[in-house]
């Protein structure tokens, strides 16, 4: 690809009012998803604390690394983030007490949140957005921008 920029972590075309906001929403939902749990202690019995545990460190890095190269329009990326949002939303079909977990017995606001950057609120509405990604991906910023014109 022509003019295709290199690998950047925070891409400054991410923040320009013609970037599709879509990308750029997926791509902080993917990292907030990567590190919001480390300031929430779940109350919940330690086998199913152990495992969200384990399930938040292996998602860890892959979600950030994802998110950034969804801003960077990688293909890559974008079936990386497609995969572990499938197998995020598989994990709590599988362990529906985690999601009690992580909604705890908060405020509604804090609940909500918590499903959205840990639970699989977040999954599903990356998910939702998947065809504009995959629409996008592997092209060009200034590409983008002169096909919306």
């Amino acid at each position: 690809m022509k003019n295709r920029p290199s690998f950047v972590i925070l891409p400054d075309w991410r923040m320009y009012k013609d970037f599709p906001w879509q990308i750029w929403a997926v791509g902080w939902l993917a990292i907030f998803k990567a590190v919001i749990w480390l300031s929430t202690s779940p109350n919940c019995p330690d086998p199913v604390l152990n495992i969200l545990t384990i399930k938040f460190l292996v998602c860890m890095v892959p979600f950030i690394i994802f998110g950034i190269g969804v801003w960077n329009l990688r293909k890559w990326a974008v079936w990386g983030i497609i995969l572990f949002c499938i197998a995020d939303l598989v994990f709590f079909i599988i362990f529906q007490k985690a999601t009690g977990c992580i909604m705890g017995n908060s405020f509604w606001l804090l609940t909500v949140t918590l499903m959205l950057f840990n639970g699989p609120l977040g999954s599903v509405l990356i998910l939702i957005s998947t065809p504009y990604l995959l629409k996008h991906s592997g092209k060009n910023y200034l590409d983008i921008l002169n096909s919306a014109k």
